[in-house]
């Protein structure tokens, strides 16, 4: 990611230094959590400098780009983003039962609140854009009712994409406002094939932490397919590590993040960095399932894979 980061480094320092401006006139008991929240997403002081939340800062100004929208604008709603990307973590982490409920939930609100406010000042409660928020919505709804009932589907990249479809919002503003609203369908599908890729490599990184729910998780899902597990079986982390290796799961989930990555390159209108964005995942997950396919062949031959299952199982 780090071509990305430094190519809009300005921008990113720009987009949270005004967030953190603007939070700081939140009701005192709100603004710490709050900027200690906003400082955790902050690409340039994490360790791992990925910056895979940057699709919800950074996809104003790559949608803006195709269209020629004002810088201004992409500023806008890339702040706007920020204060969404942060409600709805929020939100997560209350259905998944980390933090102070009642905290979270009153910042979450808060945060909505100017994520809401950052549109309306660009856009004057459009009509359309207000149908398209409120399809977003419906669609995030729908993936957390779902993700409940149904094991995730990992061929279904707009299942997948669900979680995260407000952030959509800015793309369907900018096409509105560029005049060329019949582009929204199109975006929204290059934008689906995205997050996809993206939910497919967090589910990846957070197999061990989402092993309880293992059927929310799209790489248990995938990976479960290939074992001789009884209907009900539980997975357990030895099995999964079975399976990473054995049965080269990662390379499976590699090769579906490759073909929504095809597909969003093939699409002629999508945002070039957007497509850069899906490449770069892509890439990271297939040189993973490289690494780990090496390995195992190298174990294999020098007769110490039963001694890794042994040490790692």
């Amino acid at each position: 990611m780090n071509q990305l980061l430094d190519q809009y480094r300005d921008e990113i320092v720009w987009i949270f230094g005004e967030a953190a401006a603007q939070l700081q006139t939140l009701p005192e008991e709100s603004k710490e959590q709050a900027l200690a929240l906003l400082g955790q997403c902050y690409p340039f002081d994490r360790k791992d400098s990925e910056g895979s939340n940057m699709i919800s800062y950074l996809l104003p100004y790559w949608v803006g780009e195709t269209v020629g929208s004002p810088i201004e604008l992409c500023r806008e709603l890339a702040v706007g983003n920020v204060y969404g990307m942060l409600s709805f973590f929020l939100l997560d982490d209350v259905m998944d039962e980390k933090g102070e409920i009642r905290r979270s939930l009153a910042l979450s609100t808060l945060l909505n609140q100017r994520f809401m406010e950052a549109y309306h000042r660009c856009f004057s409660g459009d009509p359309q854009l207000g149908a398209c928020y409120n399809r977003y919505l419906a669609e995030w709804a729908e993936a957390m009712y779902r993700e409940v009932d149904e094991p995730m589907d990992p061929r279904d990249p707009g299942r997948l994409a669900r979680k995260a479809a407000p952030v959509k919002l800015c793309a369907a503003a900018l096409l509105l406002q560029a005049g060329v609203a019949k582009r929204i369908g199109d975006m929204e599908v290059a934008i689906d094939l995205a997050l996809a890729v993206l939910q497919l490599s967090d589910d990846w990184t957070d197999w061990r932490e989402d092993l309880p729910t293992a059927s929310c998780n799209a790489f248990l899902v995938l990976l479960r397919e290939n074992l001789p597990l009884q209907a009900g079986e539980v997975l357990d982390e030895s099995m999964v590590k079975r399976g990473i290796y054995r049965e080269q799961a990662l390379g499976g989930l590699a090769t579906l993040a490759c073909d929504y990555a095809n597909q969003l390159s093939a699409m002629k209108d999508a945002p070039a960095s957007l497509q850069v964005f899906t490449s770069i995942i892509t890439q990271s997950l297939q040189r993973k399932a490289n690494e780990i396919r090496d390995h195992y062949d190298s174990l294999l031959n020098d007769g110490g894979f039963s001694m890794y299952l042994k040490i790692n199982g």
